[in-house]
């Protein structure tokens, strides 16, 4: 999900049916495609034993939320090859389906790292090493594979003035074209642009820690306020938004909640509370403006019960969830280059046709071979590099 200036198409992509009939359709065949893959996924050998014998709700949300950011990306996708312009989906619900989720993955994020250092003795060295081990290799393997499809579209004639720059971009998360190949970013659906704020999240994990900690940290909250400092352009540039930080912030709510009111869990696992971690989601899919603070605060409300332990009647206990929470870093990061093949090389569909129906049907085929191909990259990219001094893999952090 790209934070992108809302474009709305100047041509009706509906074909005679109604935009809530569309919407509608959408939303019964994702949820069609999840139960099916909860149930491909529950026989796999994909999910590790570390994960099977946790109980925390959060691995099932994984899952959940990164197979719904492809489905929003499918229907932006659908714009792009129609006008050429990469724009929000025309449905506040369809674009939500790519905000909530990021919101809430923002939010894990906060909750999972924040516990590790909050009242606590950081081992700031293995965090980094940790955080180092388990983004980047993925990360390099799917920028290798845009540069290698953009070299390809360019026939090989290198433009070496801004070749540089192009490869520097990447290196920050920024992206852009490379080689000057303007639809390289649209090869990663512009997921990359969550590690911008993924990575300034955990240096700032050093200041956080004095300040919750009431300590200071020597060496590493010296070069944690050196790096924001060096960041810190970025918000001037418009590449970073701070308000995002609030996302991580609440993602702190449950740490403190389980560490001084332990006595709330028990009834944010009960019944009456996941109708309201419903309630709450559904009204979050509902803003006309993503990421907007009262979106983030009400989407928050689910997240926290979910945090503390419920796990929406039963759904996220399901292992098949588990599995597909276990490869959803892969299914974020690469379904941008399924995508791409799919339509962009292979021609999957013709939009020539201008049906937006005929297209929406084949929602199943891509979150099934996006998932397939999660697997496969999990496996040989993913899963070695993490923990790799101890060759112990958990999907939790």
């Amino acid at each position: 999900m790209r934070l992108i200036t809302v474009v709305r198409p100047d041509f009706d992509i509906y074909d005679g049916l109604s935009e809530k009939m569309n919407v509608i359709f959408i939303v019964i065949l994702f949820a069609s495609s999840i139960f099916l893959l909860d149930r491909v996924f529950s026989i796999s050998n994909v999910l590790t034993e570390q994960t099977l014998l946790r109980s925390s709700p959060i691995d099932a949300l994984r899952g959940l939320l990164a197979t719904a950011v492809v489905c929003h990306h499918f229907v932006v996708t659908y714009y792009w090859k129609l006008n050429g312009s990469w724009v929000r989906p025309e449905s506040d619900i369809l674009n939500n389906m790519g905000v909530v989720p990021v919101s809430l993955f923002f939010m894990i994020t906060g909750f999972l790292f924040f516990g590790k250092v909050y009242r606590k003795n950081p081992d700031w060295g293995t965090i980094f090493r940790s955080r180092v081990q388990r983004i980047m290799p993925l990360y390099i393997f799917v920028v290798l594979i845009v540069f290698a499809i953009s070299l390809v579209e360019t026939k090989f004639v290198i433009e070496s003035g801004g070749l540089v720059k192009e490869i520097l971009k990447w290196g920050v998360f920024l992206g852009g074209a490379f080689n000057g190949f303007t639809d390289s970013v649209h090869m990663t659906a512009g997921a990359h642009w969550t590690l911008r704020y993924e990575w300034l999240f955990y240096i700032s994990l050093p200041i956080i820690a004095a300040i919750f900690n009431r300590r200071l940290y020597g060496k590493y909250f010296v070069l944690s306020l050196g790096a924001l400092g060096l960041a810190f352009p970025s918000v001037y540039f418009g590449f970073v938004f701070p308000k995002l930080a609030l996302l991580f912030f609440i993602g702190f709510i449950p740490v403190l909640i389980r560490t001084h009111s332990p006595g709330l869990i028990c009834k944010m696992k009960c019944s009456f509370s996941s109708v309201v971690v419903l309630i709450f989601l559904v009204l979050g899919m509902f803003f006309s403006q993503g990421y907007s603070v009262t979106q983030m605060l009400v989407v928050g409300v689910s997240f926290v019960m979910i945090a503390l332990g419920n796990d929406v009647f039963g759904i996220l206990r399901r292992n098949g969830l588990k599995a597909l929470g276990e490869v959803s870093y892969s299914i974020y990061l690469t379904h941008g280059l399924v995508l791409y093949l799919l339509f962009s090389v292979f021609e999957m569909f013709s939009f020539k046709s201008n049906n937006f129906f005929h297209y929406i049907i084949l929602l199943p085929v891509v979150l099934a071979l996006v998932s397939g191909f999660s697997v496969i990259t999990f496996s040989l990219i993913e899963k070695p590099f993490i923990f790799i001094q101890n060759r112990k893999v958990t999907s939790l952090d």
